[in-house]
């Protein structure tokens, strides 16, 4: 075998290599793709779930507004109750938006990889909001209780009141921090899934 049959036998080879590796590359890009889809999937179900909730949650305050069953007999009892509703109502428009955005990001390999930084970008602003309406809806809960126990202030008397105010405001801060560390315990599955994507497409030099 002489010195140009020899390269061209290389050129072939190598060749050969640059497509099998094209090809690998192409199928491990359809496998993210994949399983981007179906994290995002995952995290439109979630909202749509979260949605559906909020409604449910919606239509008991309103009914508690209407029916009155805690008795109320001032106006500004109501106030916590009608503050909480415009809370849900609040939070049910940032899930349906949010939902809306995410499902509008078409994942394609063209662009897998601003399409996932926009579905993570989108998906880290919905949790710091939804945050911010879940430590809310304490300080809510926390007046829906005092209102609940007002009417019995005048027969309490002034320090056994301020007892009561005190321990309903303790309870609510217990609860706020076993949330928090539940919550740090467990960080939310379907972002962490799509940062591993993007990290996987940088892996592959996508």
């Amino acid at each position: 075998m002489n010195l140009d049959d020899l390269k061209t036998s290389w050129n072939t080879i190598d060749a050969k290599l640059q497509t099998t590796q094209l090809l690998s590359e192409q199928v491990v890009l359809s496998m993210i793709r994949n399983q981007s889809n179906s994290t995002v999937s995952r995290a439109t179900r979630k909202l749509r779930n979260t949605t559906l909730f909020f409604s449910g949650l919606l239509v008991l305050f309103l009914a508690i507004l209407s029916g009155n069953p805690f008795d109320y007999t001032h106006w500004f009892e109501y106030i916590p109750t009608v503050l909480y509703a415009l809370l849900i109502i609040a939070g049910l428009q940032i899930v349906i938006s949010a939902n809306k955005e995410i499902g509008g990001v078409p994942l394609v390999k063209s662009n897998l990889r601003e399409s996932l930084q926009k579905v993570i970008s989108i998906q880290q602003r919905y949790q710091v909001t939804m945050d911010k309406v879940w430590k809310i809806s304490l300080g809510a809960g926390f007046l829906i209780g005092i209102s609940l126990l007002i009417r019995n202030f005048e027969g309490y008397g002034l320090t056994k009141s301020l007892l009561v105010i005190a321990a309903n405001a303790l309870t609510v801060l217990v609860m706020f921090g076993i949330a928090k560390y539940i919550f740090s315990q467990f960080p939310d599955r379907t972002l962490t899934d799509l940062q591993m994507h993007l990290t996987e497409l940088d892996e592959l030099g996508q």
